[in-house]
């Protein structure tokens, strides 16, 4: 046996062996920073969520888009937010109320079919304003200091996306709590929760880093 030959052929796999052992620690390494992270997104603020009885009244509440049906009306989720927020209306905890959506194009517009859902359900046309750039959680954030001068709100939404949506607001200095909205039994829910994780990560890095101003201004 020629052991040059033998001792040349191995270098090739133990080289490709050091390669994989790097790669795998450095994978482990982004797993568990981007755990940490996800961590502190969902958690930081979540004894900011808070029952409509421990309310400080009179607030402003904030209701967010999630998406309209084929025909232009609110589907499930964003149905339940918007009888959430009539209710606490109705138990004189929320007096006023910015519906932020996406109408970024004349076809689609969230925030008017929110406004039309919850005047047919009794809230009253004049406390509702209409945030037209809420095209996604942080941007409707980012607007409430920046286009309605507010420093303080009630959030309402469903649990899944109330703590990501507290960190967004809390972290650019929004005084937020959050009152969860109904969660119901929605097609693809557990969808939902599985998007939290690349959101959550997402959300870190607009509030962190780049610190982007409102998409539609």
């Amino acid at each position: 046996m020629d052991i040059g030959i033998e001792l040349a052929s191995t270098k090739p796999k133990q080289k490709s062996s050091r390669i994989f052992r790097r790669l795998f620690f450095v994978l482990l390494i982004l797993c568990f920073v981007a755990s940490l992270i996800l961590y502190r997104v969902q958690f930081k603020y979540s004894d900011k969520i808070v029952s409509p009885d421990e309310l400080k009244t009179p607030s402003i509440g904030l209701v967010f888009g999630a998406g309209l049906k084929a025909r232009g009306v609110p589907g499930g989720v964003l149905k339940d937010r918007i009888m959430a927020a009539i209710k606490l209306y109705q138990e004189g905890k929320v007096d006023k109320f910015i519906f932020s959506g996406d109408n970024s194009t004349t076809g689609h517009n969230e925030v008017q079919a929110m406004k039309n859902l919850a005047i047919d359900n009794g809230l009253p046309e004049n406390i509702v304003l209409l945030d037209h750039a809420g095209v996604s959680t942080y941007d409707s954030c980012y607007r409430l200091t920046k286009v309605f001068g507010l420093s303080k709100i009630v959030l309402i939404t469903q649990r899944y996306h109330l703590r990501r949506a507290l960190y967004i607001c809390n972290e650019l200095d929004i005084d937020a709590s959050g009152v969860v909205a109904e969660d119901g039994d929605y097609v693809g829910k557990f969808g939902f929760f599985l998007r939290e994780w690349p959101a959550s990560l997402k959300a870190w890095v607009e509030v962190n880093i780049i610190k982007p101003e409102s998409t539609l201004d």
